[in-house]
């Protein structure tokens, strides 16, 4: 009989890594349609009065050995052979100090940070030249090696909580799309999905941490949080097209920064800026010399 496609996540030393981090509940599944999915629905029952033998708290993760019905941005699908990717969801229920919830105003920087700390991790562990494009993709020489989807989940009598999903992919050798790639197909290395989750989580639960004490100072400009996203954007300094919501004219520029709230800063060719807080950005190839 097979080994369960999540054993390697449920290694005890792993656990124990995970909760030396600060994670709160940890549950491991060898299958799940959708991490996010799952977990929302839990904190929701929690939230409406069902009283589990362990609570959801601040940095609760499911894990998977397999997703089989992940979702993307946008309903996009998001598929991958058994085994082969890394599938996480953390719940985060960002609060400052006393306790006091924070203002979800602020909660977009927290796709970013994770974004920030995937891209340390696969340096780390796989000496991947990794790089974010905005809003919620990790690039690889261009091509996405990982994913990562943010939901609110609002509950009776609780504060506004976020279940934010990643994606990587570890083992892959064949990809659906040509614009995909993996950590073994990057960079030729065989890396263990457990090493890649502890140094992800490893990278993102300080800054987390820092994020939550004061958002304002960490993110604002100048901060320090502002800065390692920033530097590890491969959007910035770009031309892009931002694909807007609600069928609104696509905006092209040149992407300039970052918002008080993780937005994406364009400024178009006469100059004027624009403040993109949710769309897809494609990144233009630069124009040839002499073209317009």
């Amino acid at each position: 009989m097979p080994d369960p496609l999540a054993a390697d996540l449920r290694d005890p030393a792993v656990l124990a890594a995970l909760e030396a981090l600060g994670a709160g509940r940890i549950d491991v599944l060898d299958e799940v349609g959708s991490t996010n999915e799952q977990l929302t629905a839990a904190v929701l029952r929690q939230a409406r009065g069902a009283a589990p033998a362990r609570p959801w708290t601040d940095l609760s993760l499911l894990l998977t050995g397999h997703q089989s019905a992940g979702r993307g941005r946008l309903d996009r699908v998001w598929t991958t052979e058994p085994g082969t990717a890394l599938t996480f969801s953390v719940l985060l229920r960002p609060a400052g100090a006393g306790g006091r919830p924070l203002p979800t105003q602020h909660f977009p920087w927290l796709t970013l940070l994770m974004a920030a700390a995937v891209v340390e991790a696969l340096a780390g562990v796989a000496g991947a030249g990794a790089r974010i494009k905005w809003p919620n993709d990790v690039l690889v020489d261009g091509r996405k090696v990982a994913g990562l989807l943010a939901g609110l989940v609002l509950g009776p009598h609780r504060a506004p909580a976020v279940v934010l999903g990643t994606g990587i992919n570890v083992s892959q050798e064949e990809l659906p799309v040509a614009t995909a790639t993996s950590v073994r197909r990057a960079t030729g290395r065989d890396v263990a999905r457990a090493a890649v989750l502890e140094a992800v989580l490893g990278a993102f639960v300080p800054r987390y941490r820092q994020f939550c004490a004061d958002p304002a100072a960490a993110t604002g400009p100048g901060g320090p949080l502002r800065r390692l996203v920033e530097d590890r954007m491969e959007t910035l300094g770009r031309s892009v097209r931002a694909e807007l919501p609600g069928g609104a004219e696509p905006v092209t520029g040149t992407a300039v920064g970052l918002g008080a709230h993780g937005g994406l800063l364009l400024r178009d060719d006469a100059g004027t800026e624009h403040e993109v807080t949710a769309g897809d950005v494609v990144h233009l190839r630069p124009a040839a010399p002499g073209k317009a």
